[in-house]
């Protein structure tokens, strides 16, 4: 009930101000929905959760615009809009919608296990690592290294979600080996914690990047676990992916 009296405050109050622009490229590429702004030769924006900068000798031009109300008050909540339910992670479809309205979008082309893939757009291609969650480790056969038990059903079940197609992501920076930690939306659900609640993963036990809520994550880790879904009907037999990593060296 807070969050829907925040949310009506700031659907008032935040058109007075806040601005949203569209960068275009000579080659024509148009970045919108960005505050773009001119320093030491670029033109830098926020993207993907991070400081992005285009030589101005690349771009044609700025324009200058009003955000919606909806992306206004999508930006400014960020985490803040989420309930502590994680049964639909989200209280309505309504505030799904309103959160990954201004995320971006990428096109998803190959997923490698239960955590990590590789997607289009913006011309550029990403690696991504769903942040928060841990997916059982696969096999490495260069490395010896076997495969645990649910990481194929881990890397089948993420592929149904995201394989082929439109997806949208919300980055909190790079994490090791150059790939982009990311919450991923489709279909107007949290993928990662969709992985949590089908007891395909586990919530992530190390460094998390600042901003991010891992306290969901570990709600629907717990209720997945009760059930016993997935790697928590192994029991005493699961072994966390960390410590499988360890053991292997990864």
């Amino acid at each position: 009930m807070k969050n829907f009296f925040i949310l009506v405050v700031l659907s008032i109050l935040f058109p007075l101000f806040a601005s949203a622009d569209t960068i275009i490229l000579k080659n024509g590429m148009r970045i919108e929905n960005v505050r773009a702004w001119e320093e030491d030769g670029q033109v830098k924006c926020y993207r993907f959760g991070s400081l992005i900068g285009y030589l101005k000798k690349n771009v044609q031009k700025i324009e200058k615009g009003e955000l919606t109300e909806d992306v206004n008050v999508a930006n400014f909540l960020g985490n803040e809009a989420r309930p502590d339910s994680d049964e639909l992670y989200y209280f309505q479809k309504k505030q799904i919608d309103l959160q990954i309205k201004s995320l971006e979008k990428f096109k998803v082309i190959k997923v490698y296990d239960g955590d990590t893939f590789m997607a289009e757009g913006h011309s550029i291609t990403i690696m991504a690592r769903l942040v928060g969650i841990d997916a059982p480790e696969t096999a490495n056969k260069r490395k010896q290294k076997p495969g645990q038990p649910y990481s194929q059903n881990a890397k089948k079940y993420l592929a149904k979600m995201i394989l082929n197609k439109t997806v949208q992501i919300k980055s909190y920076g790079m994490g090791p080996y150059n790939r982009l930690l990311a919450e991923v939306f489709a279909d107007h659900r949290n993928v990662n914690h969709e992985l949590l609640r089908s007891g395909l993963a586990e919530a992530y036990n190390g460094k998390l990047p600042k901003g991010f809520d891992v306290s969901p994550y570990k709600k629907a880790e717990m209720k997945a676990r009760k059930s016993q879904k997935g790697i928590w009907s192994l029991g005493s037999k699961h072994v966390s992916p960390g410590k499988w990593r360890k053991m292997y060296n990864k």
